[in-house]
């Protein structure tokens, strides 16, 4: 994909790609062993990282949007097949099934979904016109809430309503503020 994706998503540079692949392993890790323990997958928080450092770092006018909501989808894809491979070898070892089968069928399910979902996106783009828009029968809420994100990080928080900072320092310091008293009462 380093050689594929920036020929796709013309902003999405070889490097940012590169810088992914570098960062996503640890990443990868700590998504996996933290979905082990809890059975909840932040594979969608890493991949709002990307929008903001990837964005962040293309800039508005090399096309930062684009790039960062790419390398989202490149980051989010990385880190949840890793939490996801690693329950399924859970759920293996729970079933006394072989882990060379477990592998097997998690590469064959990979396989099949490089197939099966580029043609089913395909189906639904050709299939509505208006596919995606907030009042066709199948609208994309997240769209609106990624594309945000990803203005965030291409143009700063002065992209945020104004006060919105001086609010978010305020609740930040009154929980914080909670907590200590919370802790000193606890004593």
């Amino acid at each position: 994909s380093t050689a594929i994706l920036p020929h796709m998503f013309h902003q999405l540079r070889w490097y940012y790609i590169l810088v992914i692949y570098i960062c996503a392993p640890v990443l990868a890790f700590c998504n996996a062993y933290g979905a082990g323990l809890t059975d909840w997958s932040l594979a969608s928080t890493y991949g709002k990282l990307a929008i903001f450092t990837i964005g962040a770092w293309a800039g508005s006018e090399h096309g930062g949007m684009l790039a960062g909501l790419a390398a989202c989808g490149v980051m989010m894809n990385i880190v949840s097949t890793a939490s996801d491979l690693t329950q399924d070898f859970k759920t293996g070892y729970l079933t006394l099934s072989s882990p060379k089968s477990m592998f097997v069928s998690q590469v064959i399910g990979t396989a099949m979904g490089c197939v099966v979902s580029p043609c089913v996106f395909w189906l639904f783009y050709k299939a509505f016109d208006d596919l995606g828009l907030p009042n066709s029968e199948y609208p994309a809420p997240f769209a609106t809430v990624y594309r945000s994100m990803a203005k965030l990080g291409v143009e700063g928080v002065s992209s945020l309503p104004r006060e919105c900072l001086v609010l978010c320092y305020a609740f930040f310091g009154v929980a914080i503020l909670i907590n200590i008293v919370k802790d000193s009462l606890q004593s």
